[in-house]
């Protein structure tokens, strides 16, 4: 740039910036400061973190689905954003079958459970302690039972279990052998569950281990 280009651009003062090299690249100010201090050009583009979107607007049937993905805990996590969503969380189709085998489960986790088991099939669970937690889940219209490693339950839980769900069709308990369960227990699961097809217990010695109708 000549010294005479620079002393004109000297009077245009803070006008404007013309570069004589390029007469179409017209500079004003607020680009200069810009071009002087490009990290603050770049905070203010819009991104994708910094732009609202309202989660809340999805369909409804989207966010089932997306329940339908995530495990209990982040079920429940997210049935707490909002009324709506705590609604859609228990929508009975999420909570036709429940497997709490990689869970903890006693007494005070299936009474919290239990406001969305109304409409349960399905239970899966692994331990005694989670067998006598099963009568605390509410679960009238229960079909299906199915227990890992409690051998330990008793003859008292397994006739309680079939006296609270009379709707029962199948259960199936094992492998390990059974300590405290006799045919007394097996003969309360028969009368209290007219509806059963399959008994199944594969550590019982005290009578048939498969029984079916």
């Amino acid at each position: 740039m000549s010294r005479r280009v620079r002393r004109k651009v000297a009077r245009k003062g803070k006008e404007k910036l013309i570069l004589p090299s390029y007469p179409e690249l017209i500079i004003d100010d607020d680009e200069v400061d810009d071009f002087r201090h490009p990290t603050a050009a770049v905070s203010t583009v819009p991104t994708a973190s910094t732009s609202s979107v309202d989660w809340t607007s999805l369909p409804d049937d989207t966010v089932v689905q997306l329940f339908s993905l995530l495990n209990y805990r982040d079920r429940a996590s997210l049935a707490s954003c909002c009324r709506t969503w705590r609604n859609l969380g228990s929508t009975p189709c999420l909570w036709d079958s429940l497997d709490l085998r990689a869970h903890r489960c006693d007494a005070s986790t299936a009474a919290a459970l239990s406001a969305r088991c109304s409409d349960l099939r399905q239970l899966r669970f692994r331990g005694p302690e989670s067998a006598d937690a099963v009568i605390h889940l509410k679960a009238r219209g229960l079909r299906e039972v199915s227990g890992d490693y409690c051998g330990k339950i008793s003859d008292a839980a397994m006739a309680m279990i079939a006296a609270r769900h009379e709707m029962l069709e199948s259960v199936q308990l094992g492998p390990d052998f059974f300590e405290r369960l006799s045919s007394d227990a097996i003969r309360a699961v028969g009368i209290c569950c007219p509806r059963l097809r399959k008994l199944r217990l594969s550590g019982f010695r005290g009578c048939c281990c498969l029984v079916r109708v």
